[in-house]
């Protein structure tokens, strides 16, 4: 391996699954009723909390404590989801009367097996992040990259690429999806690759997990971390009523939104 190679393989490991916490400032007259749970995945570095905590006091003020968990570590699923665990435990999001969850795409590969053992007794909703292009990003990387996915990401990555995902049956949960419908830059310099996995699928129905509602957002992973606040409206609808609002866009697009752009 050459030197320069060997410089690069080093940084991407020094960033890789480095995002910061974000926490509520909390006020102990204020009673504990909702806490909304991000879990970010691979795109969530070190600078990514910005959305996030410029958003925490607007959710506060809705009644609504944001707390962002940067879970991932590099040993793979079990690892992560050990950490998660510990996330809930410290910061002690048992003690609101209802916890709600958005779960990037990672997230939901790592909370659903927890939720199923009933370690998240007060949970409410979740509301999932799906993309028939991102999912496709740890299977690309552990095919085509797989010294450098392993590098930045460790086992986590190749344990979501190999993993089917695990659906969340418990029936008291209220479940909704929000459907990215744009690919990254990364899908699109893999266009190829990520084509060869089979058509795209957008209907709510492609993504084998109950839901009582689901919309779509003309966003790709990366902006829809940036642009966080923009769907907020949504998810706090969602978490007071279990539905998303009317004018949510629940059409799924007609045709590829991928080979519309390659055709311009």
């Amino acid at each position: 391996m050459s030197a320069r190679f060997a410089i690069i393989a080093v940084s991407l490991s020094l960033a890789a699954c480095a995002g910061p916490v974000v926490r509520p400032v909390l006020s102990p007259s204020r009673p504990k009723g909702d806490a909304l749970l991000v879990l970010p995945g691979f795109g969530y570095g070190r600078t990514a909390d910005k959305p996030f905590r410029s958003l925490a006091a607007s959710t506060a003020d809705e009644g609504v404590d944001l707390y962002v968990a940067p879970f991932i570590t590099r040993s793979g699923l079990a690892s992560s989801r050990a950490k998660l665990a510990r996330f809930v435990r410290q910061n002690r999001l048992d003690r609101y009367e209802r916890l709600h969850v958005f779960a990037f795409i990672a997230g939901a590969w790592t909370l659903n097996p927890l939720v199923e053992r009933h370690e998240l007794p007060n949970l409410v909703s979740v509301i999932y992040d799906r993309s028939p292009f991102q999912e496709r990003a740890p299977r690309i990387a552990a095919d085509e990259l797989r010294f450098l996915a392993w590098v930045r990401y460790g086992s986590t990555v190749f344990d979501v690429a190999r993993t089917p995902y695990p659906p969340l049956s418990v029936p008291a949960v209220r479940v909704a999806i929000v459907v990215e419908s744009t690919p990254t830059p990364f899908i699109q310099r893999y266009d190829t690759a990520a084509r060869q996995y089979g058509p795209y699928a957008f209907e709510c129905d492609s993504f084998r997990q109950r839901y009582d509602d689901c919309l779509y957002l003309p966003m790709n992973h990366d902006e829809l971390y940036v642009r966080f606040a923009e769907v907020w409206p949504e998810l706090v609808t969602f978490i007071r009523t279990g539905r998303f609002s009317d004018a949510a866009d629940r059409t799924p697009p007609v045709d590829h939104p991928f080979a519309r752009r390659r055709q311009q």
